[in-house]
Formats: C-alpha cells, structure tokens, sequence
C-alpha cells in the first residue's frame, strides 16, 4: 500500500483548526479516493463547547460532571466528536465518492502520539467502523507543544500502535 498523500493546503488546514481551539483538541475526519486526501472535515469537538445544552449526547451525570471541570481539565478529557457534524461529514462522503481516510486531533501540550485515551477509543472503535459502513481510518496527531507544530500519522489496531507514512504535495 502506498503512502497516503495529503495536500499541503489540508494540513495548514488541519494546523490552523489546532490553534484555533488550543487549549482543547480538535477533531476531524480526512478523506479522498485512492491514497490522496482532498477533504478535510472539521468536526466540532463537544467536550470543548461550554454549556450543557451542547452536552445532549451525554446522560446527566456526565453532564454535571463536565460542568465541575474548568475549560483546562475538559481539555484533558481528548475530544467527543458531535456525532451531527461527523453523520453530516459521513453522507458528504458518500455523495462525494470518497472514502474515509483519517481521524485526526491535536494534542495542545504534548507529542504527537497517541495517548492511553486515544488508543483505547480507537480500539472501541475498531468494531464500529464496519457496521457504520466506513473503512478503518488512519489516527493522524497534530502537537502544538513545540514553536513548529509536529504532525504525524498512525494505524491503532487491535490495542497496537504503528506508524503509518504520509507524504505532504
């Protein structure tokens, strides 16, 4: 399999959604036909939204709990992707003739690897992407720890990290 190719105008994309939400991760879905990226789909993350009423995905006590937490420890809960915006991005998709390709997210303050969180939700999701009629995607990380955001792009599967290439035209 070839290295997935992705436009340098998707990944200042990708860079410019990180600092935009930094504290908090951002989250969206890459996707094109063959090895090429052509779409990005920023994804709102709800777990950086303030308010409940944007917290309707959540039972209640999740709710109150997010709300106790100040916007900097929300921050460290990763990303919940408003599941509007991703069935929204998902039909697109379809519409489109293009696959899904990536799930990419920032980390504000630490490397571009995944975290325990991160891998553990990609290993949930492992039995998802079938039933929901989506290839497994790509785990791409974008890290704002360093002055020269550090971007780099990974297969989780089974509990197993690897990395995976991706060259930027």
């Amino acid at each position: 399999m070839s290295d997935l190719v992705i436009p340098q105008q998707i990944l200042d994309d990708m860079i410019a959604h990180a600092r935009e939400l930094a504290p908090h991760e951002c989250c969206g879905l890459l996707a094109g036909t063959g090895n090429t990226v052509s779409k990005i789909y920023r994804i709102r993350n709800i777990v950086a939204l303030e308010g409940a009423q944007n917290l309707s995905a959540f039972d209640p006590a999740k709710v109150a709990h997010l709300e106790r937490l100040s916007p900097e420890e929300r921050a460290e809960i990763a990303f919940v992707m408003d599941m509007q915006d991703f069935s929204a991005a998902k039909k697109d998709m379809r519409n489109q003739g293009l696959e899904l390709q990536v799930v990419y997210h920032s980390h504000p303050h630490d490397p571009a690897r995944p975290s325990v969180t991160d891998i553990k939700i990609a290993t949930d999701y492992e039995e998802i992407w079938p039933k929901i009629n989506l290839p497994m995607p790509s785990y791409l990380l974008v890290s704002l720890m360093n002055q020269t955001p550090d971007v780099k792009n990974y297969w989780i599967k089974s509990g197993q990290v690897s990395p995976a290439a991706f060259t930027v035209r």
